[in-house]
């Protein structure tokens, strides 16, 4: 494995935590709006904090991905054994694969709660 196999991975990470980053900002403000009207619509600021705390989780396991996948970058060529450099990046997939089923689980949960939500609105 060369070194750069690992840093080549970097910039697509990148853009996905750009994106949740992004997603957490805006639902940040639907929370900040809802907590306006807190006694009609406390249900709704319930799911949407979970939500929030399953794109945190997520970002949380991008950025120890990245990290890994330097680690293994640099560790690549220091080792003449060459099981840790892939040992770091394999878990570094796995970590970023649990990343994207957990933006997963928030895109399928987020369609019911907006449901939920505009149920309440009428």
């Amino acid at each position: 494995m060369e070194w750069y196999l690992p840093m080549t991975i970097i910039p697509g990470i990148g853009l996905i935590i750009l994106s949740t980053s992004n997603i957490m900002l805006e639902l940040n403000r639907e929370i900040s709006k809802l907590e306006e009207a807190k006694h009609e619509k406390i249900e709704i600021i319930k799911l949407k904090l979970s939500q929030l705390k399953v794109l945190n989780i997520s970002i949380v396991f991008q950025y120890l991905g990245v990290l890994l996948f330097l680690l293994s970058g640099i560790a690549s060529p220091m080792y003449i054994n060459k099981n840790i450099p892939k040992g770091l990046l394999f878990i570094g997939v796995a970590i970023i694969s649990v990343s994207i089923l957990l933006l997963l689980y928030y895109s399928i949960k987020s369609v019911s709660v907006r449901q939920k939500h505009l149920k309440l609105n009428k």
